[in-house]
């Protein structure tokens, strides 16, 4: 069985974007202006960094990699009065 890595994304209100706030993944470092954007950076980079770090891994994967995406955003919400 495969084991499921996982990237949890989180918004930077000061910078404007989404990044890759903490994983498990092997070299995964992004950021986007969307969830979206960066979602599909992610599923460009996985295989990239791979390859880049096969020996990184204990168990080859068969042919494909589980990755649950987390995310996460902190509202500051101001109180009438």
């Amino acid at each position: 069985m495969d084991h499921t890595y996982f990237a949890t994304i989180s918004w930077d209100d000061d910078a404007g974007v989404w990044y890759i706030s903490d994983t498990d993944f092997p070299g995964l470092v992004a950021e986007a202006d969307s969830q979206r954007r960066l979602v599909r950076k992610v599923r460009e980079l996985v295989p990239e960094l791979y390859e880049l770090n096969r020996h990184l891994f204990k168990e080859p994967p068969s042919g494909a990699i589980p990755l649950q995406v987390r995310s996460s955003r902190l509202e500051t919400i101001k109180l009438a009065g």
